[in-house]
């Protein structure tokens, strides 16, 4: 796209340079969709790159990993067939039979062993190398062609959930072009081969011998930074798939044939408190009393198209030990008035900053709700937006300038969210000595069913003792186009091989 598609005309602009110009009876319409993304992989065909949408989605129309987790959380086989774990800190992994690269390599432990292999020796540059240090892998090693056996430094019950994140790449092809070359033209088990990735699309051709078997002929994937443009691209039939759009846009979609998907992603929303420092949040009177005083519910039906209930903890409904027995502090301004009252603190306070990351209007908004809310039982804060690289600096060295900030934690386990938000991080904005023995018994389970329990008694306590206001837990709206069938994608997966085009 030019240049002049970055400005506030990208909504006309898609239009010219996809729209018009090609005819709805043109090979795009016959057999092969448009995807408009607000972000491509920063690392272009990295498999080791984005966990999550956008990113993900090319990635994981390219690579497959070990294994995958379903829309109701539960890990499901994928390259691994079945696995088990042979002692506490051993796991060995059962490969597909049959499975080729999109370059004729057939896919077997050795390819597993050298994506393993990549990540411990270059675990810095990559997002996921860090992962793999986390989980404490010693070694991967193969016991026979199709077997892989994983040694860790300690036991996890949930291991298999974290290989979701295992894609494993040609290992011939990445050790001939280098990890950068290989990331222009990557190389996988997946649906879909690139033909070509320039800086703002992607094009893919179907690899009709994936064990995935593709149902399209092809895939183009655009980045489109500005929502608009990728509103406009749906309703003028230049895309037929609009990622990240707003629950307003539901009736426009509709208007033209299509349809709004909801999909609720791998994350929860909250409000963090800095307690480690003296103010009336250290109190976790104060912290209950907050929580009552926010009408989450109104928030949800305005911003977010009533798609998700208030959150009872900090892990969302597909999270491996969510607590269901929990229910989220309901709208009680009330009672927030006496528990700030008992804690001495009936007149109200200050919260001098609440600090947010810049983004869209919507959340913007909710955060200016959540301080009229506030507001109401006299607790008073001004909202400052900063970047997300502030927000990195401030979590890694400290020195967080406000005692309230927008946070979210984003994982299946929500036992490892616990790393930053623990007396156990190395500058903690909330630590909590009373939880830290259940949050180590629940890291020691040595079985599934031991670590759910235990995970349950990590949210019971949380949910008693906040770290700040539970919120809710993320949601994106996904626009799809008359022609598109057979679509569904949830937490951060795109069933893309199952999506056909309608007759």
């Amino acid at each position: 796209m030019t240049s002049k598609c970055r400005t506030l005309f990208a909504a006309l602009c898609v239009v010219f340079a996809y729209g018009a110009a090609e005819p709805l009876e043109s090979a795009h319409a016959q057999s092969s969709i448009r995807i408009g993304l607000q972000a491509l992989p920063a690392g272009l065909g990295s498999p080791f790159g984005s966990f999550n949408i956008p990113g993900a989605v090319p990635l994981d129309a390219i690579f497959d990993a070990l294994t995958a987790i379903d829309e109701s959380g539960a890990t499901v086989p994928a390259l691994a067939a079945m696995w088990r774990a042979e002692t506490p800190t051993s796991w060995a992994f059962d490969l597909r039979d049959d499975v080729y690269f999109s370059n004729g390599e057939r896919f077997d432990a050795q390819a597993v062993v050298a994506a393993v292999e990549i990540l411990r020796n270059e675990a810095a540059a990559t997002s996921l190398g860090t992962t793999v240090q986390r989980l404490g892998i010693i070694k991967a090693e193969t016991r026979g062609p199709l077997t892989v056996v994983f040694t860790l430094a300690k036991p996890d019950a949930l291991f298999a959930q974290y290989m979701s994140a295992l894609r494993v790449p040609a290992p011939l092809a990445l050790r001939e072009a280098g990890l950068d070359d290989f990331a222009k033209q990557p190389v996988g088990t997946g649906p879909f081969v690139v033909s070509d990735w320039s800086d703002n699309r992607v094009d893919m051709e179907n690899f009709d011998e994936s064990w995935r078997k593709p149902r399209l002929d092809g895939v183009t994937i655009i980045q489109l930074s500005d929502g608009a443009a990728r509103r406009q691209g749906l309703l003028s039939g230049s895309l037929d798939i609009a990622f990240w759009l707003s629950p307003d846009d539901k009736g426009p979609v509709e208007s033209v044939g299509g349809r709004m998907w909801v999909r609720p992603e791998p994350g929860t929303n909250f409000l963090a408190f800095l307690t480690v420092k003296d103010s009336p949040l250290k109190d976790v009177r104060v912290r209950q009393a907050l929580n009552y005083a926010v009408n989450k519910q109104r928030i949800i039906d305005a911003f977010l198209g009533g798609s998700v209930p208030p959150a009872s903890q900090i892990a969302h409904s597909m999270s491996f030990g969510f607590n269901s027995d929990l229910t989220p502090y309901p709208y009680d301004p009330e009672r927030a008035r006496e528990l700030l009252a008992e804690a001495g603190y009936g007149e109200g306070f200050d919260i001098p900053t609440l600090l947010v990351p810049g983004g869209s209007a919507n959340s913007q908004d909710w955060y200016q709700q959540i301080a009229t809310d506030l507001a109401q039982v006299g607790v008073r804060m001004e909202i400052r937006a900063t970047t997300l690289s502030r927000y990195l600096e401030y979590m890694y060295n400290g020195g967080w300038p406000s005692l309230a900030f927008a946070m979210s934690a984003y994982t299946f386990d929500p036992v490892a969210a616990y790393r930053i938000r623990s007396c156990a991080w190395t500058h903690p904005y909330h630590c909590d000595p009373t939880i830290m023995p259940l949050i180590d018994h629940a890291r020691a389970a040595d079985t599934l069913e031991e670590r759910r329990l235990r995970t349950f008694d990590v949210m019971r306590h949380e949910h008693g003792n906040p770290p700040g206001i539970f919120l809710w837990q993320s949601v994106s709206f996904e626009g799809l186009g008359p022609r598109v069938d057979h679509y569904w994608s949830g937490a951060d997966t795109v069933a893309i091989e199952d999506i056909t085009i309608v007759p």
